[in-house]
Protein backbone atom coordinates (compact mmCIF):
# COMPACT_ATOMS: atom_id res chain seq x y z
CA UNK A 1 0.00 0.00 0.00
CA UNK A 2 0.83 3.27 -0.82
CA UNK A 3 -0.02 6.62 0.96
CA UNK A 4 -0.17 9.98 -1.63
CA UNK A 5 -0.49 13.25 -1.63
CA UNK A 6 -3.58 14.10 -3.43
CA UNK A 7 -3.29 14.83 -7.06
CA UNK A 8 -5.33 16.82 -9.16
CA UNK A 9 -5.81 13.75 -11.79
CA UNK A 10 -7.01 12.04 -9.07
CA UNK A 11 -9.69 14.25 -7.87
CA UNK A 12 -12.46 12.74 -9.69
CA UNK A 13 -11.85 8.93 -8.87
CA UNK A 14 -11.56 9.97 -5.49
CA UNK A 15 -14.63 12.02 -5.15
CA UNK A 16 -16.64 9.33 -6.73
CA UNK A 17 -14.91 6.59 -3.41
CA UNK A 18 -16.23 9.10 -1.34
CA UNK A 19 -19.51 9.61 -2.20
CA UNK A 20 -20.01 6.39 -2.11
CA UNK A 21 -18.22 5.82 1.42
CA UNK A 22 -20.09 8.58 2.78
CA UNK A 23 -24.01 7.98 1.81
CA UNK A 24 -23.58 4.58 4.01
CA UNK A 25 -24.04 5.57 7.98
CA UNK A 26 -21.17 2.98 9.39
CA UNK A 27 -18.77 5.15 7.18
CA UNK A 28 -20.49 8.37 7.07
CA UNK A 29 -17.91 11.40 8.11
CA UNK A 30 -19.36 14.99 8.61
CA UNK A 31 -18.55 18.49 6.61
CA UNK A 32 -17.82 16.46 3.67
CA UNK A 33 -20.47 17.16 0.65
CA UNK A 34 -22.90 14.39 -1.22
CA UNK A 35 -22.39 14.83 -4.06
CA UNK A 36 -18.80 13.62 -6.46
CA UNK A 37 -19.22 16.85 -8.44
CA UNK A 38 -19.31 18.98 -4.88
CA UNK A 39 -16.82 16.79 -2.77
CA UNK A 40 -14.03 17.16 -6.37
CA UNK A 41 -14.56 21.07 -5.52
CA UNK A 42 -14.38 20.72 -2.09
CA UNK A 43 -11.06 18.57 -1.95
CA UNK A 44 -9.76 20.64 -4.89
CA UNK A 45 -9.48 23.60 -2.72
CA UNK A 46 -7.05 21.40 -0.84
CA UNK A 47 -4.61 21.03 -3.24
CA UNK A 48 -3.22 24.77 -3.96
CA UNK A 49 -1.97 25.18 0.25
CA UNK A 50 1.73 25.01 0.24
CA UNK A 51 1.78 22.04 2.90
CA UNK A 52 -0.69 19.06 2.01
CA UNK A 53 -4.11 18.91 3.30
CA UNK A 54 -5.21 15.65 1.59
CA UNK A 55 -3.62 12.49 1.12
CA UNK A 56 -4.97 9.29 -0.41
CA UNK A 57 -4.01 5.21 0.06
CA UNK A 58 -3.75 2.99 -3.21
CA UNK A 59 -2.76 -0.75 -3.57
CA UNK A 60 -2.24 -1.18 -6.90
CA UNK A 61 -4.13 1.21 -8.17
CA UNK A 62 -7.00 0.84 -6.25
CA UNK A 63 -8.21 3.61 -3.41
CA UNK A 64 -7.79 2.32 -0.38
CA UNK A 65 -8.33 5.06 1.83
CA UNK A 66 -8.33 8.89 2.17
CA UNK A 67 -8.03 11.69 4.49
CA UNK A 68 -8.40 15.65 4.39
CA UNK A 69 -8.29 19.01 6.39
CA UNK A 70 -10.45 22.03 5.77
CA UNK A 71 -8.94 24.82 7.90
CA UNK A 72 -11.06 27.21 10.08
CA UNK A 73 -10.69 30.64 8.74
CA UNK A 74 -8.49 32.26 10.44
CA UNK A 75 -7.83 29.87 13.31
CA UNK A 76 -5.50 27.02 13.88
CA UNK A 77 -8.03 24.85 14.04
CA UNK A 78 -9.08 22.07 11.14
CA UNK A 79 -11.94 20.43 10.61
CA UNK A 80 -11.03 16.27 9.50
CA UNK A 81 -12.65 14.96 6.14
CA UNK A 82 -11.80 11.58 7.38
CA UNK A 83 -9.78 9.09 7.83
CA UNK A 84 -12.17 7.30 5.14
CA UNK A 85 -11.08 3.56 4.41
CA UNK A 86 -13.40 -0.08 4.83
CA UNK A 87 -12.74 -3.40 5.28
CA UNK A 88 -11.00 -5.90 6.99
CA UNK A 89 -7.62 -3.62 6.91
CA UNK A 90 -9.45 -0.10 7.31
CA UNK A 91 -7.67 0.66 11.09
CA UNK A 92 -4.41 -0.26 9.31
CA UNK A 93 -4.93 2.33 6.56
CA UNK A 94 -6.72 4.67 8.86
CA UNK A 95 -3.23 4.62 10.77
CA UNK A 96 -1.25 4.77 8.05
CA UNK A 97 -3.13 8.01 6.65
CA UNK A 98 -3.18 9.32 9.64
CA UNK A 99 1.05 9.01 10.62
CA UNK A 100 1.76 10.60 7.23
CA UNK A 101 -0.65 13.65 7.58
CA UNK A 102 -0.06 14.48 10.99
CA UNK A 103 3.76 15.22 10.42
CA UNK A 104 2.54 18.31 8.11
CA UNK A 105 -0.15 19.24 10.16
CA UNK A 106 1.48 19.55 13.55
CA UNK A 107 3.33 21.90 12.13
CA UNK A 108 0.67 24.24 11.40
CA UNK A 109 -2.83 23.47 13.19
CA UNK A 110 -3.06 23.45 17.08
CA UNK A 111 -6.30 21.44 17.00
CA UNK A 112 -7.68 19.55 14.69
CA UNK A 113 -12.30 17.72 15.51
CA UNK A 114 -14.06 15.16 13.21
CA UNK A 115 -17.25 14.46 13.38
CA UNK A 116 -18.96 10.93 12.20
CA UNK A 117 -22.56 8.74 13.23
CA UNK A 118 -21.52 6.92 15.98
CA UNK A 119 -22.39 3.93 13.82
CA UNK A 120 -18.99 4.63 12.53
CA UNK A 121 -16.77 2.03 14.42
CA UNK A 122 -13.70 2.21 12.01
CA UNK A 123 -13.56 5.89 13.02
CA UNK A 124 -14.99 5.74 16.68
CA UNK A 125 -12.14 3.06 17.40
CA UNK A 126 -9.39 5.41 15.63
CA UNK A 127 -10.02 8.20 17.64
CA UNK A 128 -10.31 6.57 21.12
CA UNK A 129 -6.46 4.98 20.22
CA UNK A 130 -5.11 7.84 19.35
CA UNK A 131 -6.25 10.39 22.21
CA UNK A 132 -9.02 12.13 20.35
CA UNK A 133 -11.69 13.39 23.16
CA UNK A 134 -15.26 13.37 22.39
CA UNK A 135 -16.77 17.08 22.75
CA UNK A 136 -20.24 17.53 21.77
CA UNK A 137 -23.12 14.39 20.92
CA UNK A 138 -25.88 14.78 18.84
CA UNK A 139 -29.15 13.51 18.33
CA UNK A 140 -29.89 13.43 14.29
CA UNK A 141 -33.64 14.19 14.27
CA UNK A 142 -35.67 13.24 10.88
CA UNK A 143 -39.15 14.81 9.72
CA UNK A 144 -40.66 12.73 7.02
CA UNK A 145 -42.90 14.82 3.89
CA UNK A 146 -46.17 12.51 4.89
CA UNK A 147 -45.70 13.41 8.25
CA UNK A 148 -45.39 16.67 7.77
CA UNK A 149 -48.92 18.21 8.78
CA UNK A 150 -49.32 21.94 7.20
CA UNK A 151 -49.92 24.63 9.92
CA UNK A 152 -50.84 28.18 9.00
CA UNK A 153 -47.88 30.24 8.41
CA UNK A 154 -46.74 33.33 11.30
CA UNK A 155 -46.77 36.81 9.21
CA UNK A 156 -43.74 37.43 11.29
CA UNK A 157 -41.42 34.94 9.71
CA UNK A 158 -39.80 37.08 6.69
CA UNK A 159 -36.25 36.50 4.76
CA UNK A 160 -32.92 37.74 6.13
CA UNK A 161 -33.33 41.45 5.03
CA UNK A 162 -30.42 43.09 6.73
CA UNK A 163 -30.48 43.12 11.04
CA UNK A 164 -26.69 41.93 11.15
CA UNK A 165 -25.92 43.07 14.38
CA UNK A 166 -28.84 41.20 15.77
CA UNK A 167 -27.85 38.43 14.03
CA UNK A 168 -24.76 38.16 15.24
CA UNK A 169 -25.52 38.92 18.57
CA UNK A 170 -28.15 35.59 18.95
CA UNK A 171 -25.67 33.40 16.49
CA UNK A 172 -23.57 30.92 18.97
CA UNK A 173 -19.85 31.65 19.67
CA UNK A 174 -18.94 27.73 18.91
CA UNK A 175 -20.51 27.49 15.60
CA UNK A 176 -18.79 25.57 12.91
CA UNK A 177 -19.45 29.05 11.34
CA UNK A 178 -19.82 32.75 11.83
CA UNK A 179 -22.88 35.15 11.18
CA UNK A 180 -20.84 36.77 8.65
CA UNK A 181 -20.07 33.46 6.79
CA UNK A 182 -23.66 32.60 7.05
CA UNK A 183 -24.99 35.88 5.60
CA UNK A 184 -22.73 34.98 2.65
CA UNK A 185 -24.01 31.63 2.09
CA UNK A 186 -27.02 32.42 1.63
CA UNK A 187 -26.61 34.01 -1.97
CA UNK A 188 -26.16 30.14 -3.33
CA UNK A 189 -30.05 28.86 -3.71
CA UNK A 190 -28.76 26.09 -1.50
CA UNK A 191 -28.96 28.50 1.90
CA UNK A 192 -31.92 30.17 3.26
CA UNK A 193 -32.12 32.20 6.25
CA UNK A 194 -35.27 33.16 8.31
CA UNK A 195 -36.23 35.31 10.56
CA UNK A 196 -39.11 35.94 13.06
CA UNK A 197 -39.40 40.27 13.61
CA UNK A 198 -41.89 41.94 15.13
CA UNK A 199 -41.90 45.45 15.25
CA UNK A 200 -38.76 45.65 12.68
CA UNK A 201 -36.90 43.82 15.89
CA UNK A 202 -35.30 40.50 14.99
CA UNK A 203 -36.35 37.94 17.74
CA UNK A 204 -34.81 34.85 16.41
CA UNK A 205 -33.95 33.15 13.38
CA UNK A 206 -33.84 29.77 10.94
CA UNK A 207 -30.77 28.91 8.96
CA UNK A 208 -31.24 25.81 6.27
CA UNK A 209 -29.65 24.11 3.74
CA UNK A 210 -31.13 22.21 1.07
CA UNK A 211 -28.71 19.13 0.69
CA UNK A 212 -26.82 19.44 -2.93
CA UNK A 213 -28.11 16.22 -4.87
CA UNK A 214 -30.56 14.87 -2.36
CA UNK A 215 -33.66 15.04 -1.59
CA UNK A 216 -33.63 16.70 1.99
CA UNK A 217 -32.50 19.10 3.56
CA UNK A 218 -31.58 20.66 7.31
CA UNK A 219 -32.10 22.65 9.80
CA UNK A 220 -28.49 24.11 10.70
CA UNK A 221 -29.46 26.79 13.46
CA UNK A 222 -32.45 27.99 15.33
CA UNK A 223 -31.75 30.88 17.72
CA UNK A 224 -34.69 32.30 20.07
CA UNK A 225 -33.56 36.09 22.18
CA UNK A 226 -33.42 34.61 25.29
CA UNK A 227 -35.92 36.73 26.65
CA UNK A 228 -38.70 35.30 24.16
CA UNK A 229 -38.19 31.88 24.77
CA UNK A 230 -41.44 30.01 25.31
CA UNK A 231 -43.40 32.22 23.09
CA UNK A 232 -43.81 30.01 19.95
CA UNK A 233 -41.75 31.97 17.91
CA UNK A 234 -38.90 28.30 17.55
CA UNK A 235 -42.08 26.64 16.40
CA UNK A 236 -42.95 29.32 14.27
CA UNK A 237 -39.99 29.30 12.45
CA UNK A 238 -39.41 25.19 12.57
CA UNK A 239 -42.81 25.45 10.69
CA UNK A 240 -42.28 28.11 8.21
CA UNK A 241 -39.29 26.02 7.19
CA UNK A 242 -40.82 22.80 6.72
CA UNK A 243 -43.47 24.48 5.01
CA UNK A 244 -40.52 25.97 2.24
CA UNK A 245 -38.54 22.75 2.07
CA UNK A 246 -41.39 20.41 1.36
CA UNK A 247 -44.49 22.62 -0.64
CA UNK A 248 -41.71 25.29 -2.26
CA UNK A 249 -38.20 23.10 -2.69
CA UNK A 250 -40.36 19.85 -3.41
CA UNK A 251 -38.13 17.64 -0.40
CA UNK A 252 -38.99 14.44 1.00
CA UNK A 253 -37.34 14.81 4.29
CA UNK A 254 -35.99 17.85 6.87
CA UNK A 255 -33.32 16.49 9.32
CA UNK A 256 -32.13 18.76 11.98
CA UNK A 257 -28.94 17.94 14.68
CA UNK A 258 -30.06 18.52 18.53
CA UNK A 259 -27.39 18.41 21.05
CA UNK A 260 -27.50 16.08 23.76
CA UNK A 261 -27.55 18.64 26.70
CA UNK A 262 -30.80 20.43 24.81
CA UNK A 263 -33.58 18.37 25.65
CA UNK A 264 -36.02 21.46 25.42
CA UNK A 265 -35.44 21.48 21.77
CA UNK A 266 -35.64 17.78 21.15
CA UNK A 267 -38.83 17.88 23.04
CA UNK A 268 -40.10 20.91 20.41
CA UNK A 269 -39.16 19.35 17.25
CA UNK A 270 -40.50 15.73 18.38
CA UNK A 271 -43.85 17.90 19.38
CA UNK A 272 -43.94 18.96 15.49
CA UNK A 273 -42.92 15.42 14.28
CA UNK A 274 -39.72 15.07 14.42
CA UNK A 275 -38.23 11.32 15.17
CA UNK A 276 -34.68 10.05 16.08
CA UNK A 277 -32.79 8.67 13.38
CA UNK A 278 -29.19 9.05 13.82
CA UNK A 279 -26.74 10.19 16.30
CA UNK A 280 -23.26 12.54 15.71
CA UNK A 281 -20.40 12.47 17.88
CA UNK A 282 -17.66 14.81 17.54
CA UNK A 283 -13.98 14.50 18.58
CA UNK A 284 -11.11 16.61 19.08
CA UNK A 285 -7.46 16.86 19.63
CA UNK A 286 -4.75 19.36 20.17
CA UNK A 287 -1.91 17.59 17.88
CA UNK A 288 0.05 21.64 18.88
CA UNK A 289 0.81 22.79 22.30
CA UNK A 290 2.78 25.96 21.07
Amino acid sequence: MEIQILQDDQLTAVSEWLAQCNEQDIHYIAWLESEPSAIEEQIGALLPFNEPHAWVALEEGNIKGFIGLEPFEGEQVGRLLGPFAYGKDASNVMEALWEKALVEWKNIYSELKVAFFEENQDVLHFCESNGFHLYNREKNLILPKQAHLPTPLSEHVVPYEGSFNKLQQLHPDAAYFNASEMTHLIQDPHFSLWCYKEKDTVKGYIFFERIEGMDEGEICFLQVEDSEQGQGIGSALIRYACHQAFLEQGLSFVTVPVRSTNPQAEKLYKELGFQEHTTIVAYTKTINQG
